[in-house]
């Protein structure tokens, strides 16, 4: 039996959990407030209070010499392939001093390095899996209309892929010969065309739909003027965070907008029908990736967990391709797989600097 400690930092929470082989056996997660971390000029200054009280969650059921690896979620460590990769020295460089961008999942790397030093057995595994800047998009995916501004494959990889898994068996197709499309609905919604077993295109939360939190595409020419009266320490608040639902209707919970829906606010439901709209423009666009030729789709995410939403998104596209949704996220239980994999062979863990 191998045991696996995972852990999956977020910006106000560090989720744990430990597997014995491929089953869950302990789950805890650790949330803080802003004020927390008030004091945290970078991410990175996170690290010592996160790594403490991990240990000491830990502390009562696992002691020194638990685990035989611990992998944390991989961060935006820049464009690499899909799978697991070893933390080692140069993996820690990068994403202390030169990440893609500041994100709470940076972190997952440095704490499995810490915590398989602390807890781990001789020979324990510091691992990431699947991180967030996977990119296997083919080439004709990446062009703009703008020179020196190519699209960009940063997201939900590592749930997307381990639903992409499991659409694959509902289906009874293997996942390497599946085509599918899978979208991540949360905070900031992403989605993927699979083909082969390869992303080969991915809308990140800034392109088509919005989400949660986020603005999605919107028109250049009055974003253009819109951001020429806005200071530019706020310009990103104005599409990432008070935007989407946030910004329409004052709150991103998706039970609250479904209730005033049904108290008969017509502007709630009016949004709530353009939400799914260009979820379902979203699924379209990536069809044309695919020529067309789609076995199925899954949805996921948070989002996925309303029947409300799902059936209006199937009204909109199944016409495209049978529709499975999987509401919630199966990060955990992903990244403890792919290191079981790793531990029995299955898989090689590679290293960073092979990509970057």
């Amino acid at each position: 039996m191998s045991r696996i400690l995972v852990i999956n930092p977020g910006s106000t929470s560090t989720k744990i959990a430990v597997f014995n082989d491929a089953s869950e056996v302990f789950r805890h997660e650790l949330t803080y407030s802003r004020e927390d971390f008030a004091g945290a000029a970078s991410i990175m200054d996170q690290l010592e209070r996160r790594e403490a009280d991990i240990e000491a969650a830990l502390a009562n059921d696992f002691p020194a010499g638990s685990f035989d690896a611990v992998v944390g979620r991989g961060g935006l460590v820049g464009p690499v392939a899909p799978g697991g990769y070893h933390v080692d020295d140069a993996f820690l460089d990068i994403i202390a001093n030169r990440p893609v961008l500041e994100h709470a999942s940076n972190l997952g790397g440095p704490l499995a390095s810490a915590l398989a030093s602390r807890l781990g057995a001789d020979g324990a595994l510091a691992l990431i899996y699947d991180p967030v800047t996977v990119d296997e998009m083919s080439d004709v995916c990446r062009i703009t209309g703008i020179p020196g501004i190519e699209r960009k494959s940063i997201g939900h990889h590592l749930n997307m892929r381990a639903v992409a898994r499991k659409l694959a068996d509902a289906i009874g197709t293997p996942y390497e010969s599946a085509r599918t499309v899978i979208v991540h609905l949360g905070g900031g919604s992403t989605a993927c065309a699979i083909d082969g077993g390869a992303m080969i295109d991915f809308v990140s939360d800034d392109e088509i739909m919005f989400s949660a939190e986020r603005s999605g595409g919107v028109p250049l020419k009055e974003f253009v003027a819109l951001a020429q009266t806005v200071p530019a320490g706020e310009l990103k608040s104005v599409v990432r965070g008070s935007a989407g639902l946030a910004g329409l209707l004052g709150t991103t919970d998706l039970r609250e907008i479904e209730a005033r829906i049904k108290d008969g606010d017509d502007k709630a439901a009016l949004i709530f029908d353009a939400l799914a709209l260009q979820i379902g423009k979203t699924i379209a666009t990536l069809a044309t990736s695919l020529s067309g030729r789609i076995d199925a789709i899954a949805l996921t995410g948070g989002m996925a967990r309303s029947t409300d939403l799902v059936a209006a998104i199937k009204q909109r596209v199944e016409w495209i391709a049978p529709i499975h949704a999987f509401g919630g996220e199966f990060e955990m239980e992903a990244l403890a797989l792919g290191a079981l994999r790793i531990i029995r062979g299955e898989e090689d863990a590679q290293l960073v600097t092979n990509y970057l």
